[in-house]
């Protein structure tokens, strides 16, 4: 039987070649390959939550980063637990999510992924985690050498990033207690919650209307350590009190104020807070 080691391997050429195959179909992977770009317009290199008060100078020099871009369809993974992390990918359109798989197969969705989020940053060169996408997703990529040199040239950058990883882990903390402490109708409210508001940021999607949430019910499970059943009945109840709806992947908003009261999120301190992406802050 193969080792873990051997099998992340065998993974990561398998998935190295699929890139470069892929390279030569997309146009925006072709100058990495050796085929010409003259006529091709690549994506901006960073989404828009990086490129906020960044000067045209200092696009200059992350174009002269040369990133990288890569286009995921919906159930393809970028990376998976266990490989080694040579680059930095950044979101810059789509949904995906970060998970951790057990042994015996259970799977723990640790973080829903929007425009904005950077990956790649182990302290130990080794992914902790998969990356899935749940929509196309296009993610641009750096070397963690040439996005360090930048963020070293470009403080702006550096304080953005910072300000993203902040946000990641207020929201780790909030999913933490989340798990060990708030009820299931709790847990999924303030997900529905957490999404809406950092999606509101991230484009140009109602706070109190409809939006597309492509996920299913198992994600909002592992997401929240129940069971589909048990996130079932929760919405049933958010939709009988005409809190929320969730039909498919479109989630209706019918009050925004009752869905943060059954949240426990106090909505007034977080409109106070820059448009970052990050996290809500508990009612008192």
């Amino acid at each position: 039987m193969p080792s873990v080691a051997s099998a992340s391997q065998d993974r990561m050429h398998s998935h190295d070649v699929v890139l470069a195959n892929r390279a030569l179909k997309q146009p925006h992977l072709a100058s990495d390959h050796g085929v010409a770009t003259s006529a091709i317009q690549l994506p901006q290199p960073l989404p828009g939550l990086l490129a906020r008060g960044l000067t045209p100078q200092d696009m200059l020099r992350v174009n002269a980063a040369r990133p990288t871009f890569v286009t995921l369809e919906p159930g393809e993974s970028l990376y998976y637990q266990g490989d080694d992390c040579h680059n930095i990918y950044l979101l810059l359109d789509g949904w995906a999510f970060r998970h951790q798989i057990l042994e015996d197969g259970r799977r723990q969705i640790l973080d829903f992924a929007l425009p904005g989020v950077v990956f790649g940053l182990p302290g130990t060169g080794t992914m902790t985690h998969s990356l899935e996408t749940l929509t196309t997703c296009t993610f641009s990529v750096f070397t963690r050498e040439r996005l360090f040199d930048l963020m070293r040239d470009v403080p702006t950058l550096g304080f953005r990033l910072l300000e993203i990883m902040a946000d990641a882990e207020s929201r780790a903390f909030e999913h933490l207690t989340s798990i060990g402490r708030r009820t299931a109708r709790e847990r999924v409210a303030h997900l529905l919650l957490e999404l809406v508001m950092r999606a509101s940021k991230s484009r140009a999607t109602p706070r109190d209307g409809s939006m597309t949430l492509p996920l299913m019910l198992p994600h909002i499970a592992d997401a929240l350590g129940l069971t589909s059943e048990t996130v079932c009945r929760a919405l049933s109840s958010m939709r009988k009190d005409r809190i929320a709806t969730l039909r498919g992947q479109k989630l209706d908003i019918l009050d925004l104020k009752r869905l943060a009261t059954a949240a426990g999120v106090d909505l007034s301190a977080d409109a106070g807070k820059d448009a970052g992406g990050g996290a809500l802050r508990l009612a008192s």
